[in-house]
């Protein structure tokens, strides 16, 4: 039979990938604030809310709320609570 390891990864890898998550979601929340900037000038300019009568929902509020929701991803993967690990 053959034995293999498993990858374990150490206190401070561990830190620096949830760093790194936590940097990432705030950097989607960031582009999401933007981009629903954009979205609230865009429907202004229309003059309706997007998706409300025959104006389709434009790009801005689709990139909005996929950023929206691909931040709160990362943060969850960021706060996650940590796993024990087997010995």
């Amino acid at each position: 039979m053959r034995r293999t390891t498993r990858f374990r990864a150490t206190f401070t890898e561990d830190r620096l990938f949830r760093t790194a998550a936590a940097l990432t979601g705030a950097t989607l929340t960031a582009s999401a604030v933007l981009a629903a900037d954009l979205a609230r000038m865009h429907m202004a300019s229309i003059g309706t809310v997007c998706g409300a009568g025959p104006h389709p929902h434009c790009g801005w509020c689709l990139g909005a709320a996929s950023l929206v929701l691909a931040g709160l991803a990362a943060f969850r993967l960021a706060f996650a609570p940590l796993r024990a690990r087997a010995a």
